[in-house]
């Protein structure tokens, strides 16, 4: 999507100012129009910048917090007002308050978190305009929630169970490191003087010392390239594809991400079909909600071939992301004229299915790492002795 920059008046007279993102002019346009703004003036703007600077146990609180505001029906200026005073964070009380002075001036909720999007999500301003739309935002926010919290347990899991092998590694990187650059050479000198045959993992390592400063140049360089790569890709919504079908690509990992998208994208879509909103918005609003790139592709798809007359089951089979059990289920319920329902059954199926994976990458993900520490440590302690057995059995030979 484009980002358009305006300047407009409020039916108060305010002046106002922000950026909206949508497809083309008249798309923005028609977002504006919709605000009720007078004296529009537009220009195309660029798009904001990757950096995002509330970290995620901030945003998930601020994101809990709106959603109380939203439930209890206060005044949102003067709601956000009193957040960003109780916070400690000074990133959060600044995007807040920059929020609520938005509100203040009559934007809408959804175009005021989406002028300070550099300061959040990227997706986060989809996700409170689907809200909006489908007069259900504090169950959309809180549905975001439980979403984030379980890739951030997640998360925690992959660093502890990490931390005990990672620290191991360091250090043996830096043994090795040493070993290679100084000690092999100087054994190296001292195997020739003997004239023996060396075994053959010590000559692996005696071969490892002659090119491991290019290796380690190379590792170096590879490293901090997809470490940027990485970074860069959630400049542009391609990027964002692509980050999301490597995350998927991870074992365990990439099940625990799938199935919290799929829950989210079917409590979301409950959501919205029990507000009144048709079958194809409500796949578009709650493929938004999700915040992924591709699964709203598949929403977007779902929904337009819905449109043109295909029945659920059919337009699911050609879907990346959505399972093909989601159009079948989806088709059977609306038979039954219970789809609300059937979407939470099928949301709470894959909550467990994260559940199960988040288990599973608790049960191997520490084993599995100590093992191969072990195998790493073991090869060059191996490769230290075998020489001296060879070299005693050479002058014992003698």
């Amino acid at each position: 999507m484009a980002h358009f920059e305006y300047r407009a008046l409020t039916a108060n007279g305010s002046a106002i100012s922000g950026v909206v993102e949508a497809d083309d002019f008249d798309s923005a346009m028609e977002q504006l129009a919709q605000m009720k703004l007078e004296g529009v003036e537009i220009s195309k703007a660029k798009p904001p910048g990757p950096k995002r600077s509330i970290g995620g146990e901030d945003f998930i609180f601020f994101n809990e917090q709106l959603a109380s505001l939203a439930s209890a029906g206060m005044c949102l200026d003067e709601g956000l007002r009193r957040l960003a005073h109780d916070v400690e964070s000074p990133k959060l009380r600044g995007v807040i308050n920059a929020i609520a002075c938005d509100v203040e001036k009559g934007i809408p909720l959804e175009q005021a978190v989406a002028n300070h999007e550099d300061r959040l999500p990227i997706f986060y301003g989809r996700v409170v305009r689907a809200g909006v739309q489908s007069g259900q935002l504090p169950a959309t926010l809180l549905n975001l929630s439980q979403h984030l919290r379980l890739l951030t347990e997640t998360k925690r899991i992959i660093l502890e169970a990490l931390a005990y092998p990672v620290t191991v590694c360091l250090f043996a990187v830096a043994i090795v490191t040493l070993f290679l650059a100084f000690v092999v050479p100087m054994f190296e000198e001292l195997f020739m003087d003997f004239d023996t045959r060396l075994p053959g993992a010590t000559m692996l390592l005696i071969d490892l010392s002659r090119v491991f400063p290019a290796i380690a140049l190379t590792a170096g360089v590879v490293v901090a390239v997809c470490v940027a790569a990485w970074f860069a890709l959630r400049a542009t919504p391609g990027g964002r594809r692509v980050r999301e079908r490597v995350a998927m690509c991870v074992p365990v990992v990439g099940s625990v991400f799938r199935a919290s998208l799929v829950s989210r994208f079917a409590r979301s879509l409950a959501l919205m079909v029990s507000s009144g909103v048709p079958l194809p918005e409500s796949l578009r609003l709650a493929g938004g909600a999700t915040g992924s790139a591709t699964l709203g592709d598949d929403a977007e798809r779902l929904a337009t071939d819905i449109e043109q007359g295909l029945s659920p089951n059919a337009a699911g089979d050609a879907l990346r992301l959505i399972p093909r059990m989601f159009g079948f289920v989806v088709e059977i319920a609306i038979g039954r004229n219970a789809l609300p329902e059937a979407m939470f059954q099928l949301a709470r199926a894959y909550d467990l299915r994260a559940a199960h994976a988040q288990s599973m990458l608790r049960g191997y993900l520490v084993p599995l790492s100590i093992v191969f520490v072990g195998l790493l440590v073991g090869f060059f302690i191996a490769s230290l002795f075998l020489p001296l057995i060879s070299l005693i059995n050479s002058v014992s030979g003698g």
